[in-house]
């Protein structure tokens, strides 16, 4: 079985557990798939999935998805193949030309839905209709990558774009773990000032400063911010998208910012005290007069309209401004507010701009925050690859700490009881193998940086994660790009997860052991993972899927592999004459470790430990 073949099998074991009861073929590999490929490709909720499976070998469709903000509809065909079975050019050349034939003729009666949707989109120019191809294995011959270079749909009634992908295991994988297909909402804002002088434009092309990108510096009113940070919550609208910092609740810095606000006397002073906000938008439009203010009886006389935009800096003052005003009524807050102003800065990145500027947007994202003490690692989690993995786990009940304002978002969601308890009840068989307690929701929390640092552990040995861990979110570190980036190439999702709840458990052990230093749970997933060097993927999962079958079986594993860092640690000292501290800073010694394992052995040593030292 290829790598990522398994993972999609874990992954439809875990649909089928969680799942079944939605429906009854849903325990059929291959028509689980369609839940995998909708729920894991194109972020659908597992609960309306239904109404989107058309059924297996219905007309070339399988499932589709609609995504109507962004104006594109997706017709999808899938093959769970295995790694031996090539994809017959046929059933290619069938899909590219039946399903929308069917459609256009408007005789399609699988899904009244997907017919529905294809006559009320297929006259509109700006539509995008996709036919996306799955097949999982990479058997693939030219003459279909010709076939499908060479598709072209031509019919008079079909006026919307319509174009095709065929994505080979490979593919599949790369938007598993990168960028998974998603509904993007549109959003569009005002940004109001008083008058044009309380807005500093800058207009490259009639300032005749070509060189510059088109920008604003606008005196913004908080009331006006906060309505819309609110207006972005009712749309549903992600305001802080490409923001590294985001809320990290109202500690710390947030203080001051609520502090000033919350000051009759002092707030008027909360610009000069201020550092800004800035955003990042597609499109800027002028508004004068009436059109600029939100409410009729505002002052505003001049302001913006924003299409999509994002704060990149400032999310800090925006959330401490809500968690202020959210307290006053509408009159109170024009009233009491009218003198407190925020200077927000405005960035407008066109298509245009964006391919003569390359990365400048980019750019301004990270320097803007790099000056308020957010470090590489911030913006080295906010790839897809980790968001991706922290979605994995969370539909495994365990919540992965990935951006810095994680924690207090999780804290803040998991206190709703309902929600708790569904967290509870997909993590409680996991949280039970390893003796957690599943009262504490700190315990359903894994900081992704120390996640990493296990992970190393296994992979290299303890002395790396001890010494080497703090580079492994470091963006252009080789241990960032050569390990953190790949660590699907060493682990399933589930064998990631295990393999720090194992650390965990030894993390509680060494809390309520004699001398507080042992086990030292990075090196007893080390001397674990040393006994898999060689192997390949398979092989180590594979032991690994085993050792965590049982409960039993791996108890008496773990207490062999906690005794031995005790074991090793005294004989390292005795040997070399030195302590704990020395120790754990110099290299690991796999020739002791072996020597330890061999003693061990010898004392009365359960059958399982045995065949697990046999490999």
């Amino acid at each position: 079985m290829s790598e990522f073949m398994r993972q999609i099998k874990d992954d439809i074991l875990l649909i089928k557990r969680d799942f079944g009861y939605i429906d009854e073929k849903i325990q059929e590999d291959e028509y689980a798939f369609n839940y995998w490929v909708l729920s894991r490709l194109y972020n659908m909720d597992e609960e309306i999935i239904p109404s989107y499976v058309t059924d297996i070998n219905d007309k070339n469709i399988d499932c589709f998805v609609h995504y109507e903000d962004m104006k594109e509809l997706y017709i999808i065909q899938n093959k769970n193949y295995d790694e031996n079975t090539p994809l017959n050019r046929e059933n290619v050349s069938d899909f590219l030309t039946t399903p929308l034939k069917i459609l256009a003729k408007g005789e399609y009666k699988r899904s009244n839905e997907l017919q529905k949707i294809f006559n009320r989109v297929h006259g509109d120019s700006e539509y995008k209709i996709w036919l996306h191809f799955y097949v999982t294995n990479n058997l693939f011959h030219n003459d279909i990558d010709n076939l499908i270079e060479n598709f072209n749909f031509l019919d008079d009634r079909v006026q919307a774009y319509v174009g095709v992908k065929l994505y080979k295991l490979d593919d599949i994988k790369n938007i598993y773990f990168g960028d998974r297909f998603t509904n993007k909402v549109s959003f569009t804002a005002k940004l109001p000032t008083r008058v044009s002088a309380t807005s500093l434009d800058v207009r490259p092309k009639d300032y005749g400063m070509e060189w510059m990108i088109d920008l604003r510096y606008v005196m913004v009113n908080v009331a006006e911010l906060y309505s819309m940070y609110k207006k972005a919550l009712e749309c549903n609208y992600e305001l802080f998208e490409e923001n590294v910092r985001e809320y990290l609740g109202t500690q710390g810095i947030n203080n001051g910012i609520i502090k000033t606000l919350r000051s009759p006397k002092d707030r008027e002073n909360f610009f000069y005290y201020n550092n800004g906000v800035t955003i990042i938008c597609e499109q800027c439009k002028t508004l004068r007069g009436s059109e600029a203010a939100i409410e009729s009886h505002s002052k505003n006389q001049y302001g913006f309209e924003l299409k999509n935009p994002q704060i990149v800096n400032g999310c800090q003052t925006i959330n401490s401004i809500a968690e202020v005003l959210q307290y006053y009524s509408e009159e109170k807050i024009r009233s009491e507010f009218e003198k407190v102003f925020v200077l927000v800065k405005v960035f407008i990145f066109d298509e245009q701009t964006k391919q003569e500027k390359e990365n400048l947007d980019k750019n301004i994202v990270k320097y803007t925050n790099s000056q308020n003490g957010i470090n590489d690692k911030a913006f080295a989690s906010k790839r897809n690859f980790f968001k991706n993995i922290q979605e994995e786990f969370q539909n495994r009940g365990i919540l992965l700490l990935v951006k810095p304002s994680d924690k207090n978002k999780f804290s803040s969601v998991y206190q709703d009881r309902v929600k708790f308890s569904e967290l509870r009840r997909k993590s409680s068989k996991l949280l039970e193998l390893f003796g957690l307690d599943d009262s504490k929701l700190s315990n359903y929390m894994i900081p992704l940086e120390k996640m990493l640092k296990v992970l190393l552990a296994f992979e290299k040995d303890g002395f790396a994660a001890f010494t080497k861990g703090s580079t492994v979110l470091k963006p252009n570190s080789p241990m960032y790009k050569d390990f953190s980036l790949k660590i699907e190439n060493f682990l399933t999702i589930d064998n990631m997860l295990r393999l720090y709840l194992l650390y965990s458990k030894a993390e509680e052990d060494k809390k309520i052991s004699m001398d507080k230093r042992t086990p030292i749970p990075y090196y007893l997933i080390d001397f674990i993972g040393n006994s898999f060097k060689g192997k390949s993927f398979t092989e180590v999962n594979d032991r690994l899927d085993h050792l965590f079958s049982d409960e039993k079986q791996m108890n008496e594993i773990y207490e062999f592999y906690k005794n031995l860092t005790a074991f090793y640690t005294e004989e390292y000292c005795r040997e070399r004459n030195s302590d704990y501290n020395i120790m754990i800073k110099q290299d690991v010694s796999v020739a002791l470790i072996e020597r330890c394992i061999n003693s061990a052995v010898r004392f009365n040593c359960p059958d399982s430990v045995k065949k697990f030292l046999e490999g």
